[in-house]
């Protein structure tokens, strides 16, 4: 080592011209390296997706959800699964265990349902199978004309599509909104009935007749000529004059006209969409991986400019959601803050340190900084806000390394040492505690990589970055800092503006030696009233983004179509309108928006739900200062004057999405007797301060008509339940018999009949498929109005009820669910087995872990320094400065009234590693100077007067470098720099005095 650094200062030139060219690859590396708002998340969840027409909910349950259920739960690494069964659908939500092989489970998974698939009914459709769960939309845009039709505004969105997917880095585009058509055949029940013909009958009628089959070639000599037969089918005419039927005696033909009505209509489940009240479709772009997003979004929006040039004035397009700008003024507003805290850092140590000493040890922190992105590149490590934080927590730090060996080699050359030898021995002095201090630091850091969990996987890069970036400053500091000191460094150099503060401190670690018991006593009694003060801090597992965006979900009665939640959702819009903090709203009625944010769950779309997104402008509002209290006052406008259906205000969440803070889960056998315990624990939870939004999942049972059928009296006419069922499906739902295609587009031909009330229904006539003849539905049947469940749930096998409640402001979601524990011993729960799986059991799981890697931490920490000290004793007298760093992070929380969150405990543990330091450093002088013969008091002052310049600058420069997030406003990260901040602050004045108290006690003279 001493050859290399000898080396790299006699050959400065290359030297100099090596870091140059770091510097170049860094920022060429920072270019393009991909960048995006927040890390990417594997979802360990897939979504199972099934039809079965005609099926009520108990029967979906039966005969498809819980197959299915029986079948997931053999997958590798399946950890529970939830269901929900309704008419027609059955939809099945698998999680797998956090570190499982994803992409064999899901293989397992799609064979599985394919196996599956001959074990369901008859009519049953094929099991939709969604893996990708976490697929995020990168761009929206609404194109809006009030003067345009839907299919006008979608040959619009075409042309957009046709152009911005050639452009390199895009994924897809979709157009969201379509209105597609469908031609409904209405057959006149009544007149059915006077023909032999039913309802199947016509479907398989137009089924054969419009069905194409390749007819083949004529050959001769040398030509191939196709043979094809023309459509039957060129208008809406010509199904209108199908024949359908003829008359065994005269010959006469019935055609379809005869007896049904034929148009062309907009299908129910076609999404509606409006942009600020106007009607509008969605083009939903999605980006390729490891894109660098910010420049393929500006070629984007440089094609979107020059095609909408040619599109009509009255034509809007706009940017519902454009991630690249987004990511850009993230990332842009971190590197400010990074940039903010470098110059911080730069000004503390040039008034700690000369002006050519400061010039020295300040080079470490670009060096160091820009050689990290070369190995994030490599890596194929991303810029994100997360990564950067790593940066911006590692800034401080970075200049710690240079600051004591510029510090040595100061001292070597003010004692007369020639300026080549005294950096050569300047850093031989320090380098194994530089080294030993670099270790530690990274040994803390390094339990956080090995976070088992979806919130670990969230803040991995941070750990990454800390630790490749303090690696790079220690090269920096090793053979950077000397070479440069020999160039600069000269004799009586500036000591810097602490002297003062020195003599303040030497008198302090005086009156502490001479007492040493009361300086123990005063150490325990800061730790004990640490333990009081942290009861009084809130616990929170992440907090709400502060994203300018929030979003409304609407749900309004079922059964009602969805014009109605169309005219519920005017309603919302009016309030919102009223809202000057309100710049623009999307709505998409009958469903939701394209998923615009990782966190935000798979919405399936339904008649009676809709999804509003909305952005804000807080920033000139007098009314509120945050997204709480928006969020807080709007929805108390809905809840007091919407009536006809729920319009839940939402913002959006970082790191694990858990969704309402408080969730009570109810299992059993009998799930009315679930829905009746849920609808107690919902009065409980609504008398409680704080609740908001206190709902459960439980649908009341609604009324419907039930068949009853006498199969015996059906069977003497030769009608088979399934002749009936299918009669009846094709009646009331509609069947889809043929396509019709006109123009390039095609149509389904859905047959159907005008059935409208009870008696209706009683009338129609059901085909026997076996003698053919037909019998009114009322001869062989009674029908019944019976309530029944709408939407079965189930966790994990067993029926279930959620019951959820958000929480307003100012009040804490782990109090609320202690005070509902207490309650709920006053309830009858027999049968019914409670859990909970809210904030507090996330808080618990995950502190918990980071709890462990604490362990795992200081086992590391321990294991370095025994192996410098060589000592069992020396090492636990470091350690000691972790719990004081801890007594400073509790009170710093307290003070700014944060929450002790998941970022505010990694601030804690990352201490442990950045505390140690200031004690190696002092300690490592202390045994070198009783070798040289000094008493063990003796040897403690002059270790704090020795070192108490690098340890102040070294501490200054750490907390200075993390002022930017304290004031960047960031829910996520400015409990973390208070943490970190303060922690250091307090462990630093207590590390200069306690450690040489302590020291002297453990340690006997020699």
């Amino acid at each position: 080592m001493r050859q290399l650094i000898s080396a790299a200062i006699k050959m400065r030139k290359i030297t100099f011209f090596i870091v140059a060219l770091i510097m170049v690859f860094g920022l060429y590396s920072y270019f393009i390296i991909p960048k995006q708002e927040f890390p990417d998340l594997k979802a360990p969840a897939a979504m199972i997706y099934t039809v079965y027409p005609g099926a009520s909910p108990e029967e979906v349950e039966k005969l498809v959800t819980g197959k299915i259920e029986e079948k997931i739960v053999e997958i590798d690494g399946y950890s529970y699964c939830n269901s929900y069964s309704n008419d027609n659908i059955s939809i099945v939500i698998v999680r797998l265990d956090y570190g499982t092989d994803i992409d064999k489970a899901w293989n397992q998974l799609r064979q599985k349902m394919e196996d599956l698939q001959d074990e369901l009914p008859d009519g049953c459709l094929d099991i939709q199978v969604n893996t990708n769960l976490v697929d995020t939309t990168g761009i929206i845009l609404s194109i809006t004309g009030e003067n345009y039709t839907y299919d006008e505004l979608v040959n619009y969105a075409e042309i957009l599509k046709k152009e911005i997917r050639k452009i390199n880095g895009v994924s897809r585009f979709e157009i969201v909104g379509k209105q597609e058509k469908e031609v409904v055949i209405e057959v006149e029940a009544e007149k059915l009935n006077f023909y032999k013909i039913s309802l199947d009958d016509i479907v398989n009628i137009i089924k054969l007749q419009n069905t194409e089959i390749p007819s083949g070639k004529i050959e001769h000599e040398d030509s191939k000529i196709n043979v094809k037969i023309s459509n039957i089918f060129f208008s809406i005419d010509d199904i209108k004059n199908l024949i359908i039927g003829v008359s065994d005696k005269n010959g006469s033909v019935v055609r379809l006209k005869d007896l049904a009505n034929v148009y062309i209509k907009t299908k129910d489940s076609n999404l509606r969409i409006k942009h600020n009240g106007q009607k509008a479709v969605l083009l939903a772009g999605y980006f390729k991986e490891n894109e660098n997003i910010v420049l393929v979004g500006k070629e984007v929006e440089k094609q979107i400019k020059e095609i909408t040039k040619d599109f009509p004035d009255d034509v809007s397009v706009n940017q519902v959601l454009f991630q690249p700008k987004e990511v850009s003024k993230s990332v842009n507003n971190f590197i400010l803050n990074l940039i903010e805290g470098m110059l911080f850092v730069i000004v503390v140590v040039f008034i700690g340190m000369g002006f050519r000493n400061a010039i020295v040890v300040s080079t470490a922190i670009p060096v160091s900084i820009i050689s990290t992105f070369v190995v994030m590149h490599i890596l194929g490590i991303k810029i994100h806000q997360i990564s950067i934080t790593g940066l911006i927590v590692a800034l401080g730090m970075l200049v710690d390394n240079a600051i004591v060996i510029s510090d040595s080699i100061q001292n070597k050359i003010d004692e007369g040492c020639e300026k080549f030898k005294a950096c050569i021995d300047g850093v031989k002095e320090v380098a194994i505690p530089i080294l030993t201090s670099t270790l530690t630091t990274i040994g803390a850091f390094l339990p956080l990589l090995l976070l088992n969990s979806i919130a670990g996987e969230y803040i991995s890069s941070l750990p990454k970055i800390v630790m490749i970036s303090l690696f790079s400053s220690y090269l920096v500091a090793l053979f950077v800092t000397p070479t440069m000191a020999h160039t600069f460094f000269k004799r009586d150099s500036a000591k810097g503006r602490i002297i003062e503060f020195k003599k303040f401190f030497n008198g302090i670690l005086y009156r502490g030696m001479r007492r040493k018991k009361v300086t123990i006593l005063f150490t325990i009694s800061i730790l004990i009233m640490a333990v009081f003060i942290f009861r009084q801090i809130d616990l929170q597992f992440f907090p709400k983004s502060d994203k300018n965006i929030i979003y409304i979900d609407i749900k309004t009665e079922r059964n009602l179509g969805i014009s109605n939640t169309e005219a519920f959702t005017e309603k919302v819009i009016d309030i919102l309108e009223k809202q000057p903090e309100i710049v623009n709203h999307t709505e998409v009625i009958g469903g939701g928006l394209p998923k615009f944010y990782d966190s935000i769950p798979i919405t399936v779309n339904s008649p009676d739900i809709a999804q509003i997104m909305v952005r804000l402008n807080l920033k000139k509002s007098d009314r509120f200062k945050n997204n709480f209290q928006i969020v807080d006052y709007l929805q108390e406008i809905f809840d007091s004057e919407l009536t006809g259906g729920t319009a839940t205000v939402k913002q959006l969440e970082l790191g694990e999405p858990i969704g309402a803070p408080i969730r009570v889960r109810l299992t059993g056998k009998d799930i009315e007797h679930l829905g009746q315990v849920s609808k107690k624990i919902r009065d409980i939870l609504q008398d409680i301060k704080g609740t908001v939004n206190v709902k459960d999942d439980y649908s009341d049972k609604i009324y419907e008509f039930e068949i009853e059928v006498d199969y015996d009296r059906a069977y003497l006419y030769g009608i088979t339940k399934y002749d009936i069922q299918k009669e009846i499906s094709t009646a009331l739902r509609g069947r889809k018999a043929s396509v019709f295609r006109k123009r390039g587009k095609e149509y389904d031909i859905i047959v159907k009949s005008d059935i409208k009330a009870k008696e209706d229904l009683e009338n129609l006539a059901i085909k026997s498929s076996f003698s053919g003849r037909k019998i009114l539905l009322k001869e062989i049947a009674d029908i019944r109005l019976k309530s029944e469940i709408p939407t079965i749930n189930k966790y994990d096998l067993d029926f279930a009820v959620m019951v959820t409640s958000d929480v307003k402001p100012g009040f804490n979601s782990v109090d609320i669910q202690k005070e509902l524990i207490t309650r709920l011993k006053d309830i009858d729960l027999e049968g019914v087995e409670v859990a909970f799986d809210g904030e507090r059991e996330k808080i618990r799981e995950n502190f918990g872990s980071v709890g462990n890697s604490a362990v795992f931490a200081v086992l590391i920490i321990y294991a370095i320094l025994m192996i410098q000290f060589k000592s069992f004793r020396q090492p636990l007298i470091i350690l000691l400065t972790i719990p004081l760093s801890v007594v400073g992070s509790i009170l710093g929380l307290y003070l700014f009234k944060q929450p002790f969150s998941f970022t505010a405990l990694l601030g804690m543990v990352s201490l442990m590693g950045i505390v140690v330091n200031n004690a190696i450093v002092l300690i490592d002088y202390i045994n070198s100077a009783r070798k040289d013969g000094e008493s063990v008091e003796n040897a403690c002052f002059k270790a704090a007067n020795r070192r108490f310049r690098p340890i102040i600058l070294s501490t200054a420069t750490t907390i200075i470098g993390l002022t930017p997030l304290v004031f960047s406003g960031s829910n996520l990260f400015r409990p973390m720099a208070i943490s970190l901040m303060f922690g250091l602050l307090v462990s630093t004045l207590l590390t200069l005095v306690i450690i040489p108290v302590v020291y002297s006690i453990v340690e006997t003279e020699v």
